[in-house]
């Protein structure tokens, strides 16, 4: 696979991607295509949101994507890269592609000089979860709460 920093010449292809991943979900459902676009334009045109990277085979063929943006953090008086959304295509699974866009995503943030990642996972993720363990990623110390605010 071939992982490149996503630009606007790349939204087509992103909007399939992400279309492909917010219909895979069970907890949510699809965004309309506008909205995508809005969002996805938005963090592309602007890095210090954060970064898109997506992955092709050899043939051109897009595959997966990677979202990592840049939250503020107060404690470090910088944005830390996060991870929050990597989707590879269901037919494309199983070969390394997931691993791929996390290693550029590393030698991204090491670049630019980043202490490390954040990834909070869904603690049924267990693929994410075996993801970060190759890594010998640690949790923290940290728990991640979501508040529902559409439920009374």
């Amino acid at each position: 696979m071939i992982v490149s920093n996503a630009t606007i010449a790349d939204l087509p292809q992103l909007l399939e991607l992400i279309a492909e991943y917010q219909a895979d979900g069970e907890e949510f459902e699809a965004q309309p295509e506008d909205v995508n676009r809005t969002y996805l334009t938005e963090i592309l045109e602007n890095d210090r949101l954060g970064q898109v990277l997506i992955g092709r085979t050899s043939s051109g063929l897009p595959v997966g994507f990677l979202l990592l943006y840049l939250t503020p953090s107060t404690l470090e008086a910088d944005r830390v890269p996060t991870i929050l959304d990597m989707f590879v295509r269901q037919s494309q699974r199983e070969k390394g592609f997931g691993r791929q866009l996390f290693d550029h995503a590393i030698r991204w943030a090491k670049k630019e000089k980043f202490a490390h990642i954040d990834c909070p996972v869904e603690n049924m993720n267990m693929v994410a979860q075996y993801l970060f363990d190759y890594y010998k990623a640690d949790q923290a110390g940290r728990i991640l709460y979501s508040i529902d605010l559409t439920k009374e």
